[in-house]
């Protein structure tokens, strides 16, 4: 907790936590919504891909510009502008699919727009040995909230219906926007002579020219493409197969939670013996392993235990592929990198989310996760025994 006492940093973990309490209840709402509307798993692996379809393909695109612009004001309009946009889904979207489809498209893009800067700023608000302390914070707010409010929330839906999910959405994006506005200026250290297009190019051709980031990104990519299944498959493994209704769902989702802020906790010392290159594949092997055993053991008591621990692994790869990349990148561009990364990653969930929907009709969900989980150890273990993430030049030395 020492790295808080960067107070413009303490402000953007303070205004991201605001913001995420509502983003994990509308989580749970928005899938319960559709499947709820529609009984058809394909309707919610939709609905994620069409917010994935948008980060594929506009990040980059906006990434590009957002480089040469003030950081902080992005940030402050990103969130403030998703306020309305969240407070229309149960008004306009519960009465109509395609509405719907139409609003997580264009909150999508806002977020596309957010995210990338807000990774890309954690390095000029922190000194660079605490850039793994003040990551690992961030995504520990992230899980603090899951555990606060996910659970909560599939209580809430089941009770009262999704709509005042969605409100208290818009309320946190607007009190976040607010926080953010006592940020320091965020301009770049450099504008760069490169026109429009290149910088596009620039971003993307960073994931695959720097060995580091190259690997990382790859062994990632093939993970994401087969164990994000649980994103379309979760809410459809609890009302399906275990009868554990909403409120069931969100206890899974809170209880990764649970695992992950225990690997928020645990990370500093994991990271002390353990080098973060290793550290990311080996945490990512070991999530696939439990990804497959739920598949194996479709029993509520053994999901919420895999869930539990594969919350705390999803910390200890997550973290340390964070600062893979912000490590091996330069300042100028690290918007852009986290752009182009979160473009093919979520190009990755894309192609996980879709094939897991289709799956789950012909083989059952269960069985879809046993297949994604194996694929998952499969991935990192490859990585692991040819040579695993080269470390920056600045650590060899």
């Amino acid at each position: 907790m020492r790295v808080l006492r960067h107070k413009a940093f303490a402000r953007l973990v303070a205004a991201y936590l605001v913001s995420q309490a509502g983003s994990k209840v509308h989580r749970v709402a928005l899938l319960v919504l559709v499947y709820l509307l529609t009984e058809n798993a394909l309707w919610v692996s939709l609905v994620l891909g069409t917010q994935l379809l948008g980060t594929v393909v506009f990040s980059p695109l906006l990434s590009a510009w957002a480089d040469t612009q003030d950081r902080k004001r992005l940030l402050v309009w990103s969130d403030l502008l998703r306020a309305p946009l969240v407070a229309l889904i149960p008004l306009l979207g519960a009465q109509s699919l395609p509405a719907l489809l139409l609003l997580v498209f264009l909150m999508e893009l806002l977020r596309d727009l957010h995210d990338p800067i807000q990774n890309a700023v954690v390095p000029d608000l922190v000194p660079e040995e605490e850039v793994d302390e003040a990551n690992g914070l961030i995504l520990l707010a992230d899980r603090i909230s899951e555990v606060l409010f996910v659970g909560a929330a599939g209580v809430l839906v089941a009770w009262v219906g999704p709509a005042y999910a969605f409100y208290l959405d818009a309320l946190t994006y607007l009190a976040s926007g607010l926080l953010l506005t006592g940020l320091p200026p965020l301009k770049p250290q450099a504008l760069p002579k490169a026109g429009y297009l290149e910088r596009v190019k620039e971003g993307l051709g960073h994931l695959f020219r720097q060995p580091a980031v190259r690997r990382t990104v790859g062994t990632l990519f093939a993970a994401a493409a087969f164990g994000s299944v649980e994103t379309a498959l979760g809410v459809v493994l609890a009302l399906k197969w275990l009868g554990v209704g909403s409120a069931g769902f969100g206890f899974m989702e809170a209880a990764m939670a649970l695992g992950a802020i225990l690997g928020g906790v645990g990370l500093p010392y994991l990271l002390r013996r353990i080098p973060r290159e290793r550290l990311f594949l080996l945490a990512l092997f070991l999530f696939g392993v439990f990804e497959a055993s739920v598949g194996l053991f479709p029993v509520y008591a053994w999901v919420l235990a895999a869930f539990f621990v594969s919350g705390f692994l999803n910390m200890a790869f997550i973290v340390p592929a964070r600062s893979i990349l912000q490590l091996n990148t330069p300042q100028e561009m690290r918007g852009r990198i986290f752009a182009a990364f979160s473009a093919v990653m979520n190009a990755a969930v894309l192609l996980g989310t879709m094939w897991g929907g289709a799956l789950e009709e012909p083989l059952g969900a269960p069985r879809v996760f046993l297949l994604a989980g194996a694929m998952v150890a499969l991935a990192a273990g490859y990585a692991l025994l040819t040579g695993g993430i080269p470390a920056p030049k600045a650590k060899e030395a």
